[in-house]
């Protein structure tokens, strides 16, 4: 059997028919007859003398599917015996490998080169690349050489792709390398230019969203070409990579991003055009998982002699196209601008994965400069095409901005001779308007002269009342100290005239008087103990004296620690008996509930003594009033059912603040009256009774004197409650 253009033909010898290798052209020859198959391991069976004639008949140069005897054993041989003759014998030539397997190649029972890891245990088994280095032979000796490869499978590539044949061993000269090292240089070259120009468009048509965000093509066109971008990095790194590993892992993830890269194709024309996606793209989304399945795992799919990954892989790009060729139809239809140049890089696209599907199904030889040529022409058609129309639609949008910048210039000179007018007018306007201000200015001038002098005599008037209130307040101060001082002066006057008579009594003549010696002495004791209490009362009356004056004198603004359970008993009692020297008593409950754990509290003791008095005041005042009002409707104090309580009470809070409450169950308040009770010069006492100014110097002391709150809580006809808090 002949085969043209190989170099290599049968020839009919003793007991087998051995290849003769006549010549080797630039092109190479493929040694893929009279290669022979063994399972298991000898290395007797790398012998040139070894008696093969038993081993089964195979051709490696195919797709592992179809050779189930390699796929079942874990590690086996492969045997050609050759007729090489001595033309050739001088010549030095190559071995070139592609397989997907770990080997070792052996020449005559010489061992030549190890690729990976050959191994009877499939889990050690490490493959090299799919293209294995060259390796130079020299045919000496006899002229029946034999080339003998021990093989270990891979298990792992029987789940991948199913386009790679199991081993192809070509021989060929130094010239065939040197051509066949340029084929190799292809692929990656132009995987690069590609990846190189799909990125600049990635970026170009980011730039262009930017520039215009409403045409959401440009962001569809920038995903289309950046995914595209990846998936010639992955080739290309693909062909760098070293192991079938890293090779294998890099053309999935190169296989992918080009699949997805004609989706976002697709969803660009759909949003280039503006139709809405259906149930077509959404299947489309859906074939391409199939696809991708059915491409890169293709143990679980190949059904036929014909390989599962090229009719998938091919078979989506195919569909995909067809969508954007059926959606750029409708567009020429309608007319849209742009159509007819994106459906021409469409059907080149078309065009492409036609012939290379015709290449596959008749198995022909496809060079590297071809298949990667093809494949990078079929992305690039379509997106040449759409780029070009958004670069076009860019340029046109451009030229109107232009057209629209140079209307928006002729605009603002015309604004610009609007506004001179209008600078001109405004300031005739602007001189007239300050005139007008000046005498204007003048006018306020003397309003705001009087203003200041009505200020000031009502800053003398609020300074008078305050001057009034405070006297008021030493009024009351004073009747309090005469009430407290006339019971002490009333004994100790009692006390004197007693003292008086007895003196009297003692300086008389004893005998007159029948004085006795003991009776003397009774006088004299009697002395002393109303001397006694004399001085006790004097001393009551001095401290009476001396709380009040420290009530009633201007305190120094410092702070000293203070007894406020002292200073509230003390100010409830002098309201009380101030209220009863004046005659307006009251016979009321005082009510007194203070913490006995209450700690000093850094206050100025006279202001806030005077805060306490005018709030008991105020509501020893209110109870009186509703007593007086119940008093008239009863008609008889004795059947009267109301009996006046005022209350005062301390209290800790959280041990971060003090807590002073003064109740009362008088009039109480209405809504009005407790909205305005702390304004100044607000009362609702009659007039010559108030000024009005307690309640609010009051609050002003306890607020701005010493950081706390004055509230009060009230209801009409049943009483008020007001409520110092201070800082502990």
């Amino acid at each position: 059997m002949l085969l043209v253009g190989t170099g290599l033909r049968a020839q009919q010898v003793p007991g087998a028919a051995v290849p003769v290798l006549s010549s080797v052209p630039n092109t190479g020859v493929v040694l893929d007859q009279g290669w022979k198959f063994r399972a298991g391991d000898d290395p007797a069976w790398a012998q040139p003398d070894f008696d093969d004639r038993d081993w089964a008949p195979i051709n490696p140069n195919q797709r592992p599917q179809l050779l189930p005897q390699v796929q079942a054993a874990p590690i086996g041989w492969l045997r050609l015996r050759l007729q090489v003759p001595d033309s050739l014998r001088t010549r030095a030539l190559v071995l070139l490998f592609q397989q997907t397997c770990a080997s070792e190649v052996y020449l005559n029972g010489r061992l030549l080169h190890r690729y990976g890891v050959v191994n009877g245990a499939p889990d050690k088994v490490q493959p090299a690349g799919f293209t294995a280095d060259p390796l130079e032979v020299h045919f000496t000796g006899p002229t029946e050489q034999v080339l003998a490869i021990r093989f270990a499978a891979w298990p792992p590539l029987a789940w991948f792709k199913d386009n790679i044949n199991f081993m192809r061993v070509r021989i060929t000269g130094l010239p065939g390398l040197l051509r066949r090292n340029v084929e190799r240089t292809v692929v990656p070259v132009a995987s690069f230019a590609a990846f190189s120009l799909f990125l600049l468009l990635s970026l170009l048509h980011l730039f262009f969203l930017r520039y215009n965000p409403a045409q959401r093509a440009n962001l569809y066109f920038a995903i289309y070409a950046g995914t595209g971008a990846l998936g010639f990095l992955g080739l290309y790194a693909g062909w760098s990579a070293q192991g079938m590993a890293a090779t294998l892992a890099l053309g999935m993830l190169a296989d992918v991003f080009l699949l997805m890269s004609y989706m976002w194709a697709v969803r660009a024309l759909y949003a280039l055009f503006r139709f809405s996606t259906g149930r077509i793209y959404t299947g489309l989304w859906m074939a391409l998982v199939v696809c991708l399945v059915l491409s890169e795992f293709t143990q679980l799919t190949s059904f036929s002699v014909m390989t599962s990954y090229s009719f998938a892989f091919f078979g989506f790009v195919a569909l995909a196209s067809a969508e954007q060729l059926r959606l750029t139809m409708r567009a020429l239809r309608q007319r849209q601008r742009g159509a007819g140049l994106i459906a021409a890089g469409f059907v080149g696209a078309l065009v492409c994965a036609f012939i290379y599907a015709m290449l596959i199904i008749t198995n022909s030889q496809i060079s590297f400069r071809v298949s990667s040529t093809l494949v990078t022409l079929m992305a690039l058609f379509p997106a040449l095409g759409i780029s070009l129309f958004l670069a076009r639609e860019f340029a046109s949008n451009s030229e109107l901005l232009l057209v629209k910048l140079q209307q928006v210039q002729e605009l603002s000179q015309q604004a610009l001779a609007q506004q001179q007018e209008k600078q001109a007018l405004l300031a005739a306007q602007n001189e007239l308007l300050e005139q007008q201000v000046a005498a204007r200015t003048q006018e306020v001038a003397g309003q705001r002269d009087r203003a200041e002098l009505a200020l000031s005599e009502l800053k003398t008037a609020q300074s008078q009342l305050v001057q009034a209130e405070k006297m008021a307040f030493l009024g009351e101060l004073t009747a309090g100290i005469a009430h407290e001082l006339q019971n002490p002066l009333a004994f100790m006057k009692s006390f004197a005239e007693v003292s008086s008579e007895l003196v009297d009594g003692m300086s008389a003549d004893p005998q007159e008087v029948g004085v006795g010696a003991g009776l003397e002495g009774e006088i004299l004791a009697g002395l002393k103990q109303n001397l006694q209490q004399i001085s006790q009362h004097g001393q009551r009356a001095s401290s009476i004296i001396k709380g009040m004056l420290e009530h009633s004198r201007s305190g120094t603004g410092q702070r000293v620690p203070t007894d406020l359970n002292a200073l509230a008993d003390e100010s409830l009692t002098l309201a009380y008996e101030g209220l009863e020297a004046e005659g307006k008593g009251v016979d009321a409950t005082l009510n007194k509930a203070f913490d006995r754990n209450l700690k000093l509290v850094s206050v100025v003791t006279q202001d806030m003594g005077r805060v306490l008095v005018n709030l008991c005041t105020n509501a020893l005042y209110a109870v009186r009033q509703r007593q007086q009002q119940a008093l008239v409707a009863a008609g008889d104090e004795f059947q009267l059912p109301y009996q006046p309580t005022v209350a005062v009470s301390t209290s800790q809070i959280h041990g971060k603040s003090v807590e002073i409450r003064v109740r009362d169950n008088g009039i109480g308040m209405a809504a009005d009256v407790k909205e305005n009770v702390f304004k100044p010069f607000f009362t609702t006492k009659p007039a010559g009774e108030g000024t009005g100014l307690g309640l609010s110097l009051s609050h002003d002391i306890v607020t701005k004197g010493h950081g706390g709150t004055l509230t009060v809580e009230s209801c009409e006809g049943e009483g008020s409650e007001f409520i110092i808090t201070l800082p502990a």
